[in-house]
């Protein structure tokens, strides 16, 4: 009988799972996609919504002042194929508009470019005369910023402990009534502790918490 009912509690404990998959799980995916849109970064579009044109609604030099771009993020030219390119040249020849020699060359229509690193990057129209004419964007590329460890703190040292005290009792008469002082005797102090480390409890992150509870429910 006992049996019986222990097997009748055990089915009526409810499942830990949503249409058959468990709650951990899911919880794992959905953090796992936030890391990789976290890694796969953001995709500007230059020009904006006018893409890659001569003269864009928003100067070239005004909508990347006003964008923060980072590594891992990805710029993006939306242009008629076959009527226009990209260029990435370097720095001087950026303004002087030399074509001769890009470091890369994208003419697919819908190219995409990421930042695999920090500095800046020139870009250029690759069509004959639009660089001159204003064609050309230049992207400062910042770091990922990693926040730098706390300083270690430096115990203070302990207090020393002050010098012994003397104390000179008064002198006592000996068996020929002599007036003796004996020789004084240091004074007991009580002696001193270090202090204790007191070690800190690490935070728990907030995702294991919520797998615990799911866990104990």
């Amino acid at each position: 009988m006992v049996s019986t009912e222990r097997s009748q509690r055990t089915m009526e404990v409810p499942s830990l799972s949503a249409n058959g998959f468990p709650l951990q799980l899911l919880v794992v995916a959905l953090v796992l996609l936030a890391m990789m849109d976290l890694i796969r970064g953001y995709d500007f579009y230059a020009g904006g919504r006018d893409g890659w044109v001569l003269h864009p609604s928003e100067s070239y030099s005004h909508w990347a002042e006003r964008n923060r771009f980072q590594v891992s993020d990805s710029i993006v030219f939306a242009y008629e194929k076959g009527k226009d390119s990209v260029l990435m040249v370097p720095e001087h020849d950026f303004y002087s508009c030399n074509l001769s020699r890009p470091l890369l060359w994208l003419d697919g229509g819908n190219d995409r470019f990421a930042f695999n690193h920090s500095g800046l990057f020139f870009f250029v129209s690759g069509a004959p005369g639009k660089c001159e004419l204003g064609q050309k964007l230049e992207v400062v590329v910042m770091a990922i910023r990693h926040w730098p460890p706390p300083p270690h703190s430096t115990p203070c040292p302990a207090p020393k402990a002050p010098p012994p005290l003397s104390v000179t009792p008064p002198p006592v008469p000996d068996a020929f009534g002599s007036w003796t002082s004996p020789a004084p005797a240091p004074a007991q102090l009580p002696a001193t502790s270090d202090a204790a480390a007191i070690s800190s409890l690490g935070i728990v992150i907030a995702i294991t918490q919520f797998v615990l509870l799911i866990q104990i429910l």
